[in-house]
């Protein structure tokens, strides 16, 4: 089962907006946005992907968001970052 999350996040970049597809618990795919910095992840490419599962997440029904939503911003994010290497 996929579940959708939006959620505030902080990095190096400052404050931000984190992204999350979780797919039996765990994280599939995710996508941050930091102004104009944007990072993805997924199985392929984790390294901006959380590693913790959904439960530890901290992650509430106040934070879900459509399949819509997530899709449109992983398309974004496809189209301005290379895939990682």
């Amino acid at each position: 089962m996929k579940r959708y999350f939006k959620r505030e996040a902080e990095s190096e970049f400052g404050a931000g907006t984190a992204f999350l597809e979780i797919t039996n618990g765990w994280p599939s795919r995710q996508v941050e946005v930091y102004g104009a910095t944007w990072q993805w992840g997924d199985e392929a490419h984790p390294d901006h992907l959380a590693d913790q599962p959904l439960d530890v997440l901290d992650l509430g029904a106040e934070h879900e968001i459509s399949v819509a939503e997530f899709e449109r911003m992983w398309s974004e994010a496809l189209e301005r970052c290379r895939p990682h290497s």
